[in-house]
């Protein structure tokens, strides 16, 4: 990490990470100290929020079919394709070995 901050100050480019990731680093162990503490879950608390907004919590999912997104696509060891998918309304997790 030093390395590339100061490559990157030699270079004038900017490095890998940034001060505002040592900052969301900071607020995730923040976070995880206070749920220690109180044995909870503990939200990460950002004043500064420069991520997107409007997403929901399955934003990322690609669309399977008309009932459940796709999660993760694997090849089994006997070389059969596998789809984990996630149900749009109950969010039960299922597999389906596609031959």
């Amino acid at each position: 990490m030093f390395t590339d901050v100061f490559n990157s100050l030699e270079q004038g480019r900017a490095p890998k990470e940034t001060f505002y990731d040592g900052y969301v680093v900071n607020a995730v162990i923040d976070a995880a100290y206070r749920s220690a503490k109180t044995r909870l879950w503990e939200p990460v608390q950002l004043d500064i929020w420069r991520g997107r907004t409007g997403v929901s919590k399955d934003s990322h999912l690609t669309e399977y079919d008309g009932e459940n997104y796709l999660v993760k696509e694997e090849m089994t060891h006997y070389g059969a394709k596998k789809v984990i998918l996630k149900n749009k309304t109950t969010g039960k997790i299922s597999e389906k070995v596609l031959e």
